[in-house]
């Protein structure tokens, strides 16, 4: 089942040269990007980038200080929240406390039945808050939040009050209220940082799935890069304000355009050095202990000698073995384990490499046969598997 649509409008989402200033502090600066229609678009960064106060210029809840928003053909800077076609999911959930499931459901409905009412039908609809039995809902407006908590699976849970909810119920129940009205674009920000990891991992996947049921554009505001990897179909990242890297979850994670992109995408290998030159097909790169062999995954002018660079390599690209003699990698040396740690599906080690500290995870690992503090190994990765990332 669905929410159903009489019409179905192009939702594409344009923000040009998007700017906000609080005073002297500039919150956005230039933000220029398109939320293509039906897209689950991710805007990731760390606290304080302007990726919140982006969604909230598009929902209506602050004003640009400069640039334009258009959603479809049509700017939106001149409408108010309450006139732009947008669902949102708040961090906090927002619900009424007072209010049931239903009543909560049924808000952005009843506001917009109130907005289109005369005095009669406005007070029918103040009524309808005070009493369900001698003010009922129609049958249409029933129907319409019965299919929204369906679609959240929520279905019996209409008269409980939210207070009587788990995080996880009450954010289902921002989620169908914003979805009820049958908005063009659904916005949510950072939804699911209130909720503990496993339903963290159990609601992205309904959203995404929803989203992709409803075939509705979406914005995902978030600073968790598994959370924008796993649900977005493209990502922009912020920082200061400024849109620095805009691509697919893939381009992104295996092709960072800045140093600060590779290490807050989550790049736990991140070592400075300079282009050497060319041996064969592979770049020599020198970082201040060791001498590294790159295949050609690079950024910006990081290919060129001299350039200065940072050398990324994946804790799951690394390998480790009773000797450096059983690695047939091109990057090969001598380590010691300095720290280990088994998480069930892998075991993290902390290698020490010529006073360089590599992150390294192995999958699958035996309980018996973990690595000790101390131990000799032999490290190893593969020339396709290092990225280069200029620092220009």
């Amino acid at each position: 089942q669905r929410v159903a649509r009489k019409v179905r409008l192009m939702a594409q989402v344009r923000l040009s040269a998007l700017g906000k200033d609080f005073g002297s502090f500039r919150a956005l600066d230039g933000v220029t990007l398109t939320v293509e229609d039906g897209e689950l678009f991710a805007l990731l960064g760390p606290s304080g980038c302007g990726k919140t106060t982006a969604l909230r210029c598009v929902a209506g809840l602050e004003q640009p200080s400069d640039g334009d928003i258009f959603i479809g053909a049509q700017s939106v800077l001149k409408r108010p929240p309450n006139e732009r076609p947008c669902g949102m999911v708040f961090q906090g959930y927002a619900l009424f406390p007072h209010l049931s499931v239903f009543d909560n459901v049924a808000y952005g409905l009843r506001a917009h039945e109130y907005a289109q009412s005369g005095p009669v039908g406005k007070g029918l609809v103040l009524g309808s808050f005070v009493s369900q039995r001698l003010f009922p809902p129609s049958a249409t407006m029933r129907h319409r939040v019965n299919d929204a908590l369906q679609l959240v699976d929520l279905a019996g849970e209409a008269e409980r009050m939210p207070g009587q909810l788990s995080g996880g119920m009450q954010q289902r129940v921002a989620l169908a209220r914003a979805i009820v009205t049958e908005p063009e674009v659904l916005l949510l920000d950072e939804p699911l940082s209130n909720l503990d990891r496993k339903l963290r991992v159990s609601m992205r996947s309904m959203i995404r799935k929803l989203q992709q049921q409803l075939h509705i554009t979406a914005i995902y505001v978030t600073h968790d890069q598994e959370e924008a990897l796993s649900l977005a179909d493209r990502i922009a990242i912020m920082d200061h304000g400024r849109l620095v890297q805009l691509g697919t979850p893939a381009e992104i994670y295996d092709a960072p355009a800045t140093p600060f992109v590779a290490d807050f995408i989550g790049a736990e290998n991140l070592l400075p050095g300079t282009v050497a030159g060319l041996v064969g097909d592979e770049l020599v790169v020198r970082t201040a202990a060791l001498e590294i062999r790159a295949a050609g995954r690079v950024t910006g002018n990081a290919g060129a000698t001299g350039a200065r660079v940072r050398v990324v390599v994946r804790p799951q690209a690394i390998r480790i073995a009773p000797s450096r003699e059983a690695l047939d990698v091109e990057n090969v040396f001598d380590g010691t384990v300095r720290f280990g740690a088994y998480l069930g599906a892998t075991a993290r080690y902390e290698v020490e490499v010529a006073d360089t500290l590599f992150i390294v995870d192995v999958p699958d690992p035996r309980p018996g046969a973990l690595l000790r503090a101390g131990d000799r190994v032999g490290l190893g990765f593969s020339a396709n598997s290092v990225i280069l990332v200029s620092e220009a």
